[in-house]
């Protein structure tokens, strides 16, 4: 069996919280060790989870909004502090790796200083990804579609990438949503998922918690959660139970699950 941990590393949303880093998650594996999203806040709160950066393969982003890019610039410079010679991965959208790497070099983060091989690979339609027993998945989501207008308007070279990741190990599958447009972005993804991490802000609750029941989710976290919510948590649980939708967790930083 190809066990699993994973481990909540950041549950806000893309307003600051004082109790809750932005998005981040921590997969560990037998075939690899990643993060789902770097948000502000991934590194302090994987030292305070007590888990070593320099065991982290890969970190894939969803989309380049701040609370799920924005930590990963902390992260490289850590690594290079502690002098690590792992090489790290990270998959971002295709648009983002020239801005990622022009602020990387304006952070004084240069290629050719810091301590291990730091590879910026493409995300796109169709992206997969397999190690050993594990494979992931980029799912296109319209999160970023509202704003078209403004991109036309000011001719800018934005496409809008955002994504879903599905991971396949051996004898699991887990979904992670990233930030939605709304719950129709997750059909077809989530069918029979043993675990479903998703984003509760933008999709209305009373679609996808039947979407999230229908699609047969043995386990789901939501996450991603606004200000406003905080304190409710137990009262969505209910909300939720009520209609059918059983083993839903609410997430917070430090929350951990193993398959």
């Amino acid at each position: 069996m190809n066990r699993c941990q994973i481990a909540i590393l950041g549950s806000s949303s893309g307003m600051p919280s004082p109790t809750r880093f932005c998005s981040s998650v921590f997969v560990q594996t037998e075939d690899l060790n990643f993060l789902l999203d770097c948000g502000e806040g991934t590194s302090s709160s994987l030292l305070k989870n007590n888990i070593d950066p320099q065991l982290i393969d890969a970190v894939f982003i969803s989309h380049a909004h701040i609370d799920h890019l924005g930590g990963i610039f902390l992260l490289v410079q850590m690594r290079h502090l502690l002098r690590n010679r792992i090489p790290l991965k990270v998959f971002l959208p295709d648009e983002a790796i020239g801005g990622v790497r022009n602020f990387l070099a304006t952070c004084y983060l240069f290629p050719g200083k810091i301590s291990f091989d730091l590879q910026l690979i493409p995300v796109s339609d169709n992206f997969v990804f397999e190690k050993g027993r594990i494979n992931i998945k980029a799912y296109s989501n319209r999160h970023l579609a509202g704003n078209q207008p403004m991109i036309d308007e000011l001719n800018l070279p934005h496409r809008m990438q955002s994504y879903s990741y599905g991971l396949n190990t051996k004898d699991k599958k887990i979904v992670y949503s990233g930030d939605l447009e709304s719950s129709e972005d997750l059909v077809g993804i989530i069918d029979d998922a043993d675990l479903l991490i998703t984003e509760c802000l933008h999709p209305r609750l009373e679609k996808l918690i039947p979407l999230i029941i229908r699609s047969r989710v043995k386990s789901t976290v939501f996450t991603h959660i606004p200000v406003e919510v905080e304190g409710k948590e137990e009262e969505i649980k209910n909300q939720a139970g009520k209609i059918g939708l059983e083993n839903l967790v609410m997430a917070y930083d430090g929350l951990t699950i193993r398959l």
